[in-house]
């Protein structure tokens, strides 16, 4: 929750600093660049601004003509035509030439160009005018000042564009004043992106580690969608735009980091709303989504994307809300931050594509940080569910067990109260008869009623003995392992005489330890008990349990011939059995007795004849 609170205030700061540059932004005359050979101009015309009107006017002279110079370029001036928008900077063969008009109103002052994949080989301003080049990072600046009452108004510049394979050429005026500002503005807006776009690839790996301990893929779809939107992001704050390599400024490599994260975000959303079940039809057309954009994945390698060149992606992306208000519909709470996350992720890319140039800085940089925060809210609520689900799947495991153990209790009862009842039943009838054939006395009497007593005094500290194996004790207590090994095999002993199961008990070394007694007696209680169940289902001639003792470790071998390979790392697996009529959960139960309660650890391994357990604790 603090993680994502902190990443709220970060994206409204950064959206309030973004809020600054724009009031510096209109102060600004005349902004032109060229982005994957096509040239965008865009000249201020806010009233507000320092430049209220349109002031400035740029034209281009494309001629290779070696006459030309800076001495003679105004004979040309009915050469040059205005810069339009599908104009090339780039052309083989031929020399460019800028001309920059500036009528009455532009104010006087100190003023910077800001120019780039372009160098500034020549100039017509005066030296009267402090001619000032520099460069700011990878971009170039020209500082001058202007005094329209002696400068000139027609400035004249010899270009020498950079031979990128694809440009990002530009060209911006603006005060001296304003230009610093914005520096400054646009350095802290940077850094607050560049920690978002760190936060957004952090939730990613965090993500990647929920995968990892879940397996839940919706959480493994995430990360690589978070990856492939923190990659987009990175791409869209321009600064690769600087490298020198065709793949930074390929259009191609813009789309598939794009549809990269578009891809996983269906993906994502497939699995998360878990649409195969919910909502088929809406999962069928999220399938189409996943088609169309392996489609266009090639499409954008050979030619142009068409989701791209088509703004198609806004379109698609309002089917993800439907989604998520059906499911919401449905009861499924975690589609409710999903919803509001992707209201403002849409909302983003409808501005993104329809009003591209009106904003200083792209909205996907708004509405992929909020898309996050709801995100993670949702993902947060899905886990929370997740963990409510496997208590309640927990709670009825230890319902079954205390069933089985009840179950088990019983079965013990009956075995270890049979030979006693028969006494008495067999007591009752030589009473009977002696009192039929009038021999019986007071001696004799006296003498079956105490045998009927010590049969029911054995049967009562039977019932005692098992109540008090069955009762729960809290506080861990002094015992002695061998003490309590002993008492499990006096309950069993019965029901392992019955089937003729040979027990031997091995000292090597006992030591009393601090433990829960009653708990390490029910684990030797179930391990001895499904060694019984494997040799009598087994028919062995011989059978036989061999319990070791040796400190703190305990082993149950026995000689049924052992457990198959391919079960054995189900063995403690819950509902997992081999046997009919049974629950599976005693050795799951056990486990988490033994590792969980009492910071043990139980295995198993074949080993001789037979499976062997053994119980550290």
């Amino acid at each position: 929750m603090k993680k994502i609170l902190f990443l709220t205030f970060l994206i409204l700061f950064t959206f309030s600093q973004l809020l600054a540059i724009e009031t510096i932004q209109k102060a600004r005359s005349v902004l032109s660049f060229e982005l994957f050979n096509e040239t965008v101009i865009h000249q201020e015309g806010n009233k507000e601004g320092m430049f209220h009107e349109t002031n400035v006017t740029l034209s281009l002279l494309k001629m290779n003509n070696p006459k030309i110079n800076m001495a003679n370029i105004k004979d040309y001036d009915e050469e040059f035509k205005p810069l339009t928008k599908g104009e090339k900077f780039n052309e083989e063969n031929k020399t460019l030439w800028l001309r920059v008009l500036l009528d009455k109103h532009f104010p006087k002052g100190e003023f910077v160009v800001t120019y780039g994949d372009m160098g500034i080989v020549e100039h017509s301003l005066s030296v009267t005018q402090n001619v000032d080049m520099f460069h700011v990072g990878k971009t170039q600046q020209l500082k001058f000042t202007y005094d329209p009452s002696i400068d000139s108004s027609v400035y004249y510049f010899k270009l020498s564009p950079a031979p990128y394979e694809h440009s990002y050429r530009f060209l911006a005026i603006t005060s001296k004043n304003n230009f610093y500002d914005e520096l400054g503005k646009g350095m802290i807006v940077l850094l607050s992106l560049g920690v978002i776009i760190g936060l957004i690839f952090m939730a990613g790996l965090y993500n990647g580690a929920m995968y990892y301990y879940n397996k839940d893929k919706s959480f493994l779809y995430y990360m690589f969608m978070q990856f492939g939107i923190a990659l987009v992001l990175f791409n869209m704050m321009g600064i690769l735009n600087f490298v020198n390599s065709s793949l930074a400024r390929s259009e191609t490599y813009y789309s598939l980091c794009s549809l990269f994260a578009i891809f996983f975000t269906t993906l994502f959303s497939k699995t998360f709303f878990d649409t195969k079940i919910h909502t088929p039809k809406l999962n069928f057309l999220l399938n189409i989504y996943m088609a169309m954009i392996a489609i266009d994945a090639f499409l954008s390698i050979f030619y142009v994307s068409i989701i791209f060149k088509y703004n198609l992606l806004p379109f698609m992306a309002l089917s993800y809300i439907y989604i998520a208000f059906k499911r919401l519909k449905q009861g499924f709470k975690p589609a409710l931050f999903y919803l509001f996350g992707w209201v403002f992720l849409v909302l983003a890319l409808f501005l993104d594509a329809f009003l591209k140039f009106e904003f200083f800085v792209n909205p996907l940089f708004v509405g992929t940080a909020l898309e996050a925060i709801f995100f993670s809210f949702a993902l947060s609520y899905k886990i929370k569910m997740i963990n409510d689900e496997k208590a309640e799947q927990k709670e009825l495991l230890v319902h079954q067990s205390k069933l089985a153990s009840m179950g088990e209790m019983i079965a013990n009862i009956a075995h270890q109260w049979r030979q006693p009842l028969t006494h008495l039943s067999y007591t009752v009838m030589n009473i009977e008869d002696a009192f039929k054939h009038k021999s019986l006395d007071d001696k004799y009497l006296e003498k079956k009623v105490k045998e009927a007593n010590g049969q029911i005094d054995f049967m009562s500290q039977t019932i005692d003995d098992f109540k008090e194996f069955y009762t729960p004790h809290k506080e861990k207590e002094n015992f002695s392992l061998v003490e309590a090994s002993k008492q499990v095999l006096a309950m069993m002993h019965h029901a392992l005489d019955e089937q003729d199961i040979e027990v031997e008990l091995i000292i090597l070394n006992d030591l009393e330890i601090k433990n829960y007694k009653n708990e390490y007696k029910q684990v030797l209680l179930n391990l001895v008990s499904n060694a019984k169940d494997a040799l009598v289902s087994r028919v062995i001639l011989k059978p036989k349990i061999t319990i070791t003792i040796d400190g703190k470790i305990v082993s149950v071998a026995d000689n049924a011939g052992g457990i198959q390979d391919e079960l054995m790392y189900k063995i403690f697996e819950p509902y997992f059995t081999t046997k009919e009529n049974n629950s599976g959960i005693g050795l799951y139960m056990s486990k988490m007795i033994v590792e969980r309660n009492m910071r043990g650890e139980l295995s198993v391994s074949n080993e001789g004849e037979g499976a062997l357990f053994w119980v550290r604790v």
